[in-house]
C-alpha cells in the first residue's frame, strides 16, 4: 500500500514539474516582449528631450553610424531668376455681402435725408402757424420736431454702421479691395471680380521679394494640370498669411474660366531688375514632409538634431533656396525619416502619458 502511494506522489510531482516547464516555455515570448517594452519606455526619453519648446533628438555617434545617418553643410547661394511659388483661389463672398449691405445702408441714408428735408419743412410751417395766434397746437409742432429728430437719428446710426463696415473690410481685405464695396468706378480687373468673370488668387512669394508694382502680372496654372499659363494682374498686399506660413502674400486677379474657389495654383513671376537674394540651398534629399509642411533636421554639436521648418517656394536645380538660415548649418541628408520616427514615437508617448 505504501509503495503504491509513493508511486502516485512521484507521478504527481513529475506532472507538476512538467506543467511548470510548459508554462515557462510558452510564456517566454510574452515575457521578452514585455521586458523589451519596459526597456523602450525607459530608454525613449533619453533620446528625445525638449528645450525651449523645441524637441531635440539625441543620438550617439556610434548609433548615427549604425543607422546610416549622414549630414552635409548647406551651401551659400545667390538667387535671381524666375520665382516659382504657389497660391490658392480665395472666396470674396464677404466682399459681395458687404457691398449689398453698404448699398442698403446708403439707400436708408438717402431716404432718411429726403424724409428729414420734408419733415423739417413741415416743422417750420407748423411752428410759424403756431406762433400766429396758435393756428396749430403746440402738440402738432412737437410731433413735427420729433419726426425731424428721428430722421436725424436714423441718418447718424446708418452712417455709423457704414463707417464700421468700411473699417471692418479694410482690416480684413485691405484698402484696395475695400473699394469694391464702396466705389462704383473700378479698374477692369477689380470690376470683373464682382461680376464673377475673374477670381481672386492669394499668392505667397519669398520674403525678400519686392512689393509688386501696380499693373504688374504673374502667370498661374492649376496644380497638376497641363494648361497654358493664365495671366493674373496684381491687386494689393494680402491681409492674411499663406497656410504654410512662409513668405509674403499678395492678391492677384485672374480670369475665372479655368479657375475655381479653393483651387491651388502654381505661380511663376519674373523678379524685378537687380533683385538678387542671398541665402542657402537645402538639398532635395534633406527635405521631409510632415503635417503637410516641409522640414529638415539640423545637426547641433556631435549628437543632437533639431527639426526646423523650411521654405519650399523657390526650387533650384539641387534643392530649395532658403533665407534666414546660418550658412554654417549642417543638415541631415540621409536618415531624416529615422529621426522623425524617433521624435514622433516620443510625441505619441507624451500624449499617452497626458
Amino acid at each position: 500500500m505504501n509503495k503504491k502511494l509513493t508511486i502516485i506522489i512521484a507521478l504527481q510531482a513529475l506532472l507538476i514539474v512538467t506543467l511548470f516547464w510548459v508554462l515557462v516555455f510558452y510564456g517566454r515570448d510574452e515575457y521578452e516582449a514585455y521586458r523589451a517594452e519596459q526597456q523602450e519606455e525607459i530608454e525613449s526619453p533619453s533620446r528625445v528631450s525638449e528645450k525651449d519648446g523645441i524637441n531635440v533628438v539625441r543620438l550617439p555617434p556610434v548609433t548615427q553610424q549604425n543607422s546610416g545617418i549622414t549630414t552635409a553643410k548647406v551651401s551659400s547661394a545667390k538667387f535671381q531668376g524666375a520665382i516659382k511659388s504657389y497660391g490658392n483661389v480665395v472666396s470674396i463672398d464677404s466682399l459681395t455681402e458687404a457691398k449689398a449691405r453698404a448699398l442698403s445702408l446708403k439707400t436708408d441714408i438717402a431716404l432718411a435725408r429726403a424724409a428729414s428735408v420734408s419733415n423739417m419743412q413741415q416743422y417750420h410751417r407748423l411752428k410759424t402757424l403756431n406762433a400766429d395766434d396758435k393756428n396749430v397746437s403746440d402738440r402738432a409742432v412737437q410731433e413735427a420736431l420729433a419726426a425731424v429728430n428721428a430722421d436725424n437719428a436714423k441718418i447718424t446710426a446708418s452712417e455709423l454702421q457704414l463707417k464700421n463696415l468700411q473699417t471692418s473690410m479694410k482690416l480684413q481685405w485691405g484698402e484696395v479691395l475695400t473699394t469694391l464695396v464702396f466705389e462704383d468706378k473700378l479698374a477692369p480687373h477689380l470690376a470683373n471680380l464682382l461680376e464673377r468673370k475673374n477670381v481672386l488668387i492669394q499668392v505667397s512669394l519669398p520674403l525678400k521679394t519686392s512689393v509688386p508694382k501696380a499693373g504688374s502680372s504673374i502667370h498661374v496654372t492649376p496644380l497638376n494640370e497641363s494648361v497654358a499659363p493664365i495671366r493674373a494682374v496684381y491687386v494689393s498686399p494680402a491681409s492674411t498669411s499663406d497656410t504654410s506660413g512662409f513668405g509674403k502674400t499678395f492678391y492677384y486677379s485672374a480670369p475665372a474660366e479655368l479657375l475655381r474657389i479653393g483651387m491651388r495654383v502654381n505661380v511663376e513671376m519674373d523678379p524685378n531688375t537687380g533683385d538678387t537674394a542671398n541665402g542657402i540651398i537645402i538639398p532635395s534629399n534633406a527635405v521631409i514632409w510632415y503635417a503637410g509642411k516641409p522640414w529638415a533636421y539640423f545637426k547641433q554639436g556631435k549628437d543632437q538634431f533639431v527639426r526646423k521648418p523650411i521654405a519650399a517656394d523657390t526650387e533650384v536645380a539641387t534643392g530649395w533656396f532658403n533665407q534666414g538660415i546660418d550658412a554654417n548649418s549642417e543638415v541631415v541628408v540621409s536618415g531624416a525619416q529615422l529621426l522623425l520616427s524617433e521624435e514622433f514615437k516620443y510625441l505619441i508617448k507624451n500624449e499617452n502619458e497626458d
